[in-house]
């Protein structure tokens, strides 16, 4: 049994299909499952369509040799996917933890995901409707939420039977980290949707007032030169960092010494480097809507499209009360999805699949 792995992003990008797709590649031989590896951010250097069509040749020897393809986004690793599969006739799997539909309508427009699907103009969209044709074509889909299970299901027309539910893992670490760094974690990819010029200046005031704190970008985008610029203009630039594409090691090592993670897009899915703080013990700050698998208290929930009120949850957890609440709101936290049990659910998918096409 072999799996092509069709990554989107891979490490040193930062993020969760990254994280995951070198975890399944790495990881699948522990459980017999060989493993080849494709991914689209290899061919970065070159320009859109010319690296779509390099990933896609490079894939079509690999699905030769392949039972199933296993691929990462709906689109940009998934369309071409989908095409190698169905010239071998292959089995897909997508693993999708956000919805590109919204977050290329999220780069153009301040809007949530519930609200810009509600308002339908999804239906004219480009990028909807080619995630619709993937997903449709699809063996099978996990996702990260059940956020993302109702939205494909309710809006995409896509059978709950085709749909697993695999949230991303939490490991809760024996001895939780005890360092405290006046530093706030953001591990991702630096785009317009995720809402960060809006921290930057939520924040500005924060930082003014306490000039030990910090904020640290870990990953690259194209919103870093204008982040960049925020910065300089807010007077914060000393305290806001871009280290750019970094390793997961050092986004572990970060959040393990930080004092809590931001989470601050109008929708967040299950943002890996939330879950990993957790992990560690770390409190976090995120956006309402959201799909996390544990209710979220108030206090650690803010209104996207608030600077005020992103700045009183921030105010109040700088408080010693206020931090004392939230690290006592994570240790309490019972959820039970380790990386293991994460592995075990991917190949209980694949090896049910491959037996059902017997």
């Amino acid at each position: 049994m072999r799996v092509l792995i069709a990554a989107s992003i891979y490490p040193p990008d930062a993020g969760g299909p990254a994280v995951h797709a070198r975890a399944h590649f790495e990881q699948f031989p522990q459980y017999g499952i060989e493993t080849e590896l494709v991914a689209l951010a290899h061919y970065r250097s070159y320009p859109s369509g010319i690296r779509h069509l390099l990933y896609f040749l490079s894939l079509l020897p690999k699905v030769r040799r392949c039972s199933l393809v296993y691929a990462y986004d709906a689109v940009g690793a998934g369309l071409p996917a989908l095409i190698a599969v169905c010239l071998f006739r292959r089995k897909l799997i997508l693993r999708i933890g956000g919805d590109l539909a919204w977050e290329r309508a999220g780069e153009k427009r301040n809007i949530s995901l519930r609200d810009w699907y509600e308002e339908g103009e999804y239906q004219k969209d480009l990028m909807y409707r080619l995630s619709k044709f993937v997903l449709k074509g699809a063996d099978k889909i996990i996702v990260t939420t059940s956020l993302l299970k109702e939205l494909y299901e309710n809006y995409y027309g896509i059978s709950p039977d085709k749909i697993e539910v695999i949230i991303n893992p939490i490991e809760i670490k024996g001895t939780r980290s005890s360092t405290r760094e006046k530093t706030i974690i953001f591990a991702s990819r630096l785009t317009s949707y995720k809402n960060l010029d809006l921290s930057l200046r939520a924040l500005a005031p924060i930082f003014r007032e306490h000039g030990d704190l910090k904020l640290i970008f870990l990953g690259d985008g194209p919103e870093k030169t204008r982040l960049q610029s925020i910065a300089i203009n807010e007077g914060i630039e000393n305290q806001v960092e871009f280290r750019g594409h970094v390793s997961q090691e050092e986004v572990i090592r970060e959040t393990s010494t930080c004092l809590f993670t931001l989470a601050p897009a109008l929708t967040e899915f299950n943002p890996n480097y939330l879950l990993q703080g957790i992990g560690l013990g770390k409190p976090f700050i995120v956006s309402w809507e959201n799909g996390l698998p544990f209710e979220v208290p108030e206090f650690l929930r803010f209104n996207a499209s608030s600077e005020d009120d992103l700045r009183e949850r921030v105010t109040f957890l700088l408080t010693e009360k206020g931090y004392a609440q939230a690290e006592n709101f994570v240790k309490k936290l019972d959820i039970k999805m380790s990386w293991e049990d994460n592995l075990r659910g991917n190949i209980r998918v694949i090896q049910e699949l491959l037996n059902g096409s017997k």
